[in-house]
């Protein structure tokens, strides 16, 4: 669901106009930090085998929010809002990048005539140092990603 997103904070909220926004529940408030829980509805309802697959991954996550002071209590529903600048930037880290690096691999690989079950694997196996060192940096890049919150008007 996307609004116009309410400008929070002028430097980070100045030149986005649309955000993309979450609804969820907090599960705990600790200090500085909300932990929310977001309940991802599932594209798979209705589908007779939907045990089966797992396709979708888990239906449920948390995100930690910073906490500024505001009344909040567990069991709040709540939304959780981040404008689409970062959620794209998510994307590019997440999917993009990876796909890129993969794909370069497998055709310099190729080219210089390795086996393709080889050039295959090795492609794959790039990704492992690739999401270890987005797991090393995962502070520093969760600096770079605000998420915001605010009571679900019902």
């Amino acid at each position: 669901m996307l609004f116009l997103c309410p400008k929070f904070d002028k430097t980070t909220y100045m030149n986005a106009s649309v955000c993309i926004e979450q609804k969820g529940t907090i599960e705990a408030i600790a200090n500085n930090k909300i932990t929310v829980r977001i309940d991802r509805e599932s594209a798979c309802g209705h589908c007779h085998i939907q045990g089966l697959c797992h396709l979708t991954g888990p239906l449920e996550r948390t995100i930690d929010v910073k906490n500024d002071n505001r009344n909040f209590l567990v069991g709040d529903v709540v939304e959780i809002m981040i404008t689409r600048g970062m959620g794209n930037k998510a994307v590019v880290f997440g999917y993009l990048l990876p796909f890129i690096i993969m794909v370069f691999t497998l055709l310099l690989l190729t080219s210089l005539s390795l086996a393709e079950w080889i050039s295959g694997l090795i492609s794959l196996a790039v990704l492992v140092p690739y999401y270890i060192v987005l797991y090393i940096l995962r502070e520093k890049l969760s600096r770079n990603f605000i998420f915001t919150i605010r009571k679900k008007l019902i």
